[in-house]
């Protein structure tokens, strides 16, 4: 504790600053807590800075006794400013702050004997009256109970007349483990540390906060603890299928970025509960599977069948597990049955079993999670059916001016539709989605996480669009300056959403709620679906700023850095195979002829008429970037393409996972043994490609070069198969006969060196 308050001291003693009289000129609060229990807050007046420290440690000290060891989260404030009124006025002050808003501490005399910091009043619901009160409010029975508790006060007058005085403060934070820091004085942001700009480490480090809290909620049974109000550590007594789903939606999107085993565990237990307790199969009066999410009530709600979708799809492919696929038909199945084949409208709530129509209409994100979990899903399997459904939905959303709703599945749908429908009304449904909701996007004073995944599904599209001449014209209906301003500021607005150590610490059980996000005004709330959306849009914005061209984030691996390092092949071993890793043939195939093949491809060089190739993953999104030989070899080729989707984009995942840093990811067919291609050498010295066998004749041979000029050969069968290769020395493929059918291989440089496990 004393090593705490030693190396917290000096930048408190360099920040404050006396107040004028009649007030006393330096008055200095400590909190104090161990992590596990609500902060004791100890404060004192005096006119030196000296003895107002010394007197508030002393009685730091003395208050705590021998509790004060171990963890220590330690955070001091100071008045900087004091604005005197009648608590009449004060009650009608209140009135013009929403509620939770009022970032003010009170004191009850001029002295300051009887004083509270705003984080006291807030976390203590000592200014809130309820749901059914919008703005601040004096809840003089819950600042009765907490001014006993603090200064042993029996009453309170609570008289119009009384004096009060609203305290402006500056505060710094300090912990075991944590250096001393500054926190805002003033503002929508007082009270948490200053962070005035959102690196890539900032934004895992809440990445895996916000998902390891998830996961500490999911229980034994699978099912979630859905929220709490941790004002006073209570429980939030309902459930929510649709929102179990969505929340497993975003874990997953979390564990792409970490890879953290204990998250996974977690997704799939809670996966298990959901499949086994909340999805119910049925058969339709044509004779399809369908399968359907069921609520509370017997209740069918679109939106459930669609987020369920999302999640299965992640997972597929994620893991590359095919487990889920005749379920994710039905579940689309029941999506189809709750929409108009002739409008494109859905139907939004129906009963089960019978399937009756419950409420045409409830809430608009159902249509846009529908739409955009069908778009998943044709990306995942390329069944038509669901390409169509959603365009049939869109030309309901265009008609009705869905865009004027700003709903953030809209532009999640409308960003992956264009993928496959480039279509300018399309284009426009999603700029018109944002245009006109800028400022609210930039200077809305609730963290609405959402917000920032709508900027995000739209800064995709809109990334795109800038690389389609055809459609330049539209980027000039909105205002990409401002756009990107707003994105900027969305983002780090999110930050005071965040349970940091320096708030979490004044509520009930703080243990339980740091690391994870909260809603302001409705009482510092934390449900599982409030979670979920920050972790979503931070998820997109960490994508978003690794893969800005030239940024010196761009090159650093997705994947946990709890990967196990692995030990370093031979390096006289100029190929050989991946040890303990096997593709999927025949889904790797499928992928192709669906989501490869039909796209235009790039030839390698102009001379070799029958080599072309598609880029997985390239330096600007192109399928083109990466396909011709260069002499100086990007590594920021690491934007996915259209085509990393479905299966490919799962066993890139699991590349990573399995310890590879693949870049420069391309597919290349070769359908004739005409021409002879010359040994190239497009790695750097010692570097390594990784080569999967899509499709492969018998005649066809991988050479290398070994450092004595002896050509080596190999025939590579398509058999699920990765083979390393080094080859700085220069290698090829080349025809002993002509080739029977083409030659197809999935090829990617390896930015680290290969692995034996």
């Amino acid at each position: 504790m004393l090593d705490v308050i030693s190396r917290i001291e000096p930048i408190v003693a360099s920040n404050i600053r006396p107040l004028n009289r009649p007030y006393p000129l330096f008055t200095v609060f400590l909190s104090v807590s161990d992590g596990r229990s609500r902060a004791r807050v100890f404060h004192a007046s005096a006119d030196t800075f000296s003895d107002a420290w010394h007197t508030v440690v002393g009685r730091c000290l003395a208050g705590l006794g021998s509790s004060n060891d171990g963890n220590i989260w330690l955070r001091v404030d100071w008045v900087s400013a004091v604005q005197p009124l009648q608590l009449g006025q004060l009650r009608e002050c209140l009135k013009t702050f929403k509620r939770n808003y009022f970032r003010y501490g009170l004191a009850l005399d001029e002295s300051f004997e009887i004083a509270f910091i705003e984080q006291e009043l807030n976390a203590n619901a000592m200014l809130y009256g309820g749901v059914q009160c919008p703005h601040a409010y004096l809840n003089e029975k819950n600042f009765t109970r907490y001014a006993r508790k603090r200064f042993g006060l029996e009453a309170l007058a609570f008289s119009d007349a009384d004096n009060v005085f609203m305290l402006t403060t500056g505060g710094a934070f300090c912990a075991n483990d944590e250096q001393p820091q500054l926190l805002y004085p003033s503002g929508r942001s007082a009270g948490r540390r200053k962070i005035v700009e959102l690196k890539p480490d900032t934004l895992l480090s809440l990445i895996h906060s916000g998902s390891g809290y998830l996961a500490s909620q999911v229980q034994g049974s699978g099912r979630f603890h859905y929220g709490w109000h941790p004002c006073f550590d209570r429980s939030i007594n309902t459930y929510n299928s649709l929102r179990h789903a969505s929340t497993l939606y975003a874990m997953l999107e979390a564990w792409e970025i970490t890879g953290d085993a204990t998250l996974m565990a977690s997704v799939e237990l809670s996966m298990g509960y959901l499949l086994a307790h909340l999805v119910k199969k049925v058969r339709l009066e044509n004779n399809e599977a369908a399968a359907f999410v069921i609520d509370l009530q017997d209740e069918i709600k679109l939106g459930a069948n669609a987020v369920c979708i999302l999640m299965l799809v992640k997972y597929t492919e994620l893991t590359g597990s095919g487990d889920y696929l005749e379920l994710l038909d039905a579940l689309a199945q029941g999506i189809l049955f709750m929409q108009d084949q002739q409008s494109g409208r859905f139907v939004h709530v129906l009963n089960y079993p019978d399937l009756t129509i419950k409420e045409s209409f409830r809430v608009i994100y159902y249509n846009g999670e529908a739409a955009f979990a069908l778009m998943r899903l044709y990306k995942l399997t390329a069944d038509q059916r669901w390409l169509n459904a959603v365009e049939k939905a869109f030309e309901h959303f265009i008609a009705e001016d869905y865009w004027q709703y700003h709903d953030h599945w809209l532009s999640y749908c409308v960003n992956e539709l264009t993928l496959y429908r480039p279509d300018e009304r399309y284009y426009r449904f999603g700029i018109m989605n944002v245009a006109d909701y800028l400022d609210f996007v930039e200077k809305r004073m609730t963290t609405f996480p959402t917000l920032l995944e709508l900027m995000m599904a739209t800064k995709a599209m809109i990334d795109r669009l800038q690389r389609q001449p055809e459609f330049a014209h539209l980027l000039r209906e909105i205002n990409l300056d401002k756009f990107e301003k707003a994105l900027k500021a969305r983002a780090i607005y999110l930050l005071n959403g965040y349970f940091w150590p320096e708030f979490a610490m004044f509520f009930q059980n703080p243990d339980k709620i740091v690391g994870s996000f909260f809603i302001r005004h409705h009482a510092f709330r934390i449900r599982i679906d409030d979670v979920e959306h920050y972790l979503s849009g931070y998820v997109a914005y960490l994508k978003h700023l690794r893969a800005i061209p030239g940024s010196s984030h761009q090159s650093r691996r997705a994947m946990s850095t709890q990967t196990p390092e692995p030990h370093a092949i031979d390096r006289s071993c100029k190929i050989t195979k991946l040890k303990n890793f096997t593709v999927d043939i025949r889904r790797l195939r499928d992928h192709f002829i669906h989501h490869v093949k039909p796209r235009s491809a790039t030839l390698y060089a102009d001379h070799l008429p029958d080599y072309v190739g598609w880029a997985v993953t390239s330096r600007d999104g192109s399928l083109s970037d990466g396909i011709k030989p260069e002499n100086e070899v990007s590594k920021e080729g690491m934007l996915e393409t259209e085509i990393c989707c479905g299966y490919l984009a799962g066993l890139l995942t699991a590349l990573k996972i399995y310890g590879l840093c693949p870049y420069r990811v391309r597919i290349m067919r070769l359908d004739s043994g005409d021409v002879e291609i010359p040994f190239q050498a497009d790695s750097p010295h010692g570097e390594w490609q990784l080569y999967i066998p899509i499709e492969t004749s018998v005649g066809a041979l991988f050479q290398w070069v070994e450092p004595d000029g002896a050509v080596e050969s190999v025939h590579f069968l398509a058999d699920g198969t990765a083979w390393l290769v080094q080859v700085d020395g220069g290698c090829r493929v080349f025809f002993q006969d002509e080739p029977l059918n083409p030659n197809i291989y999935l090829v990617m440089n390896l930015r680290n060196k290969p692995v034996k496990k």
